[in-house]
């Protein structure tokens, strides 16, 4: 018998009810992605597309800043899942960064929305910033490893900047 490695209580994200809208939205996003080559994750998609159009239900949001993907990945997306009872997805910042590019190459960005470069930049500092928090947390054990192979290491998030 094959053990479970997941909640299988848990709501997916992209089981959440939606707009119809935001639904063919993420579905293009999700075509586009594989015929690309990009790797993207259906649950995390479903979390940004629907966090970011809460502003305006129903509607895809086109308008994209630093501070507000800053806010989306800081305490927006947690505070979505959180709210519905949805696993907050593990893959969210390689799926935004795909998803940024499907905006980009379909130039649906908002006329206001910062430029892609400012707004992978605002990603790979997010990532930085977990992969800190991680560090933090492993040295903060106390328990030190006796061989330096033995001790898990996190390395800097690397993202093409086109």
């Amino acid at each position: 018998m094959m053990k479970r490695m997941f909640d299988s209580t848990a709501v997916r994200a992209s089981a959440v009810p939606t707009a119809s809208a935001l639904r063919r939205h993420r579905s293009a996003v999700l075509r586009w992605s594989l015929a690309h080559g990009h790797a993207v994750d259906r649950d995390s998609l479903a979390v940004i597309i629907s966090v970011a159009s809460q502003a305006r239900p129903g509607e895809v949001h086109l308008l994209w800043t630093s501070e507000q993907l800053n806010a989306l990945l800081n305490e927006d997306c947690s505070n979505w899942c959180s709210g519905r009872g949805v696993r907050y997805p593990d893959g969210l910042t390689t799926t935004i960064t795909t998803y940024l590019r499907y905006l980009c190459a379909h130039r649906l960005f908002s006329a206001d929305s910062d430029s892609m470069t400012a707004l992978k930049r605002s990603v790979a500092d997010y990532e930085k910033e977990q992969c800190q928090r991680l560090n933090e947390h492993f040295k903060s054990k106390g328990a030190k490893a006796r061989h330096p192979t033995s001790k898990q290491q996190f390395l800097a998030p690397v993202l093409p900047l086109y």
